[in-house]
């Protein structure tokens, strides 16, 4: 699992790294979604609104398929996949958090 500001932050490494130029192309081209994907988490609640773990695995597919690519920026690619294992173990710990 994954929250929405996560994979928003995910996105914008993507970005940075210069492996697609937008939020709509990294929802096409990374998430395998709609152009609107990531637009939905920018909205009110949205934020810790879940990822499905189907996008989270189209995620990481396609940035291990960019690192067999692009081997000048394979280390950086995988400190994004890092990051996002880091970020879903943080998230599972937060989502089995009970409240009394």
């Amino acid at each position: 699992m994954l929250y929405g500001h996560q994979i928003i932050a995910t996105a914008n490494a993507v970005i940075a790294l210069g492996l697609t130029h937008s939020h709509q192309s990294f929802s096409l081209n990374f998430c395998a979604r709609d152009r609107s994907y990531l637009r939905d988490f920018k909205r009110r609640g949205g934020a810790t609104a879940r990822v499905s773990p189907q996008t989270m695995l189209a995620v990481r597919s396609r940035l291990a398929e960019a690192a067999s690519l692009r081997p000048d920026l394979a280390s950086e690619i995988e400190k994004i996949d890092v990051a996002i294992v880091r970020d879903m173990r943080v998230a599972n710990l937060l989502g089995r958090r009970s409240y009394r």
